[in-house]
């Protein structure tokens, strides 16, 4: 009976493992996704991934810290979004998208406080939102430098704070931009994640901006 209970266990064991291994796997392929995406429609697809599972986690009973992430990638695939239509001149909700973004990221620091990739995109939102408000733009850098500031704190040689940073000064003074970028660039050489599920985002905006300060 014992033997027969502890083969029992076993296979629950195994089958919740094999379960984990696939949702990760799972995970992992739509991040990859999002980070390739170039069309509103891949954005959209993975928005709505991100959202599934977060309404997911919601209805469970658990908690684990590492569930920031399904809050964290749905707020990316909605500033990514805004990005890619800004950049192709078709300037959108940023208002809207952010106060949602927002919305989720808030989500990221019940689960992990002391989140430095939240407060980057965090800054990144404020970025956004500087660029389309003239007249509150000085306060909503200060605040893009603020949670700059917090991710610096939390994980100092992250290459995403120098991203934000070039983006930041890239209106006012071009050679300081290109000098945050290039740093960004080679912070990427030797930075390693922390997962495979963590962000890896940001080489792609060193390029475009790069190449518009040639």
């Amino acid at each position: 009976m014992v033997k027969k209970l502890s083969i029992i266990f076993s296979l629950v064991v195994a089958a919740y493992g094999f379960a984990q291994t696939s949702a990760e796997k799972g995970l992992e392929t739509q991040i990859a996704k999002l980070e390739s995406a170039k069309k509103s429609e891949d954005f959209q697809q993975s928005k709505e991934y991100f959202m599934k599972y977060v309404n997911t986690l919601s209805r469970g009973t658990e908690t684990k810290k590492e569930d920031w992430r399904a809050y964290y990638y749905t707020a990316l695939s909605l500033v990514r979004a805004e990005i890619s239509a800004q950049r192709q001149g078709n300037t959108q909700n940023i208002d809207g998208t952010s106060g949602l973004a927002e919305k989720y990221l808030s989500g990221v620091f019940v689960k992990n406080p002391n989140n430095a990739e939240a407060n980057i995109l965090l800054s990144q939102i404020y970025v956004l939102k500087a660029s389309n408000n003239s007249a509150d733009s000085a306060a909503h850098l200060a605040k893009a430098n603020e949670y700059l500031a917090k991710a610096e704190s939390e994980d100092k040689n992250n290459p995403r704070i120098d991203v934000i940073k070039g983006e930041i000064a890239f209106n006012s003074n071009k050679e300081l931009a290109k000098t945050y970028f290039n740093s960004a660039l080679n912070k990427f050489k030797t930075y390693s994640k922390k997962s495979n599920l963590d962000p890896n985002w940001g080489k792609e905006d060193i390029n475009y901006y790069l190449s518009i300060l040639k």
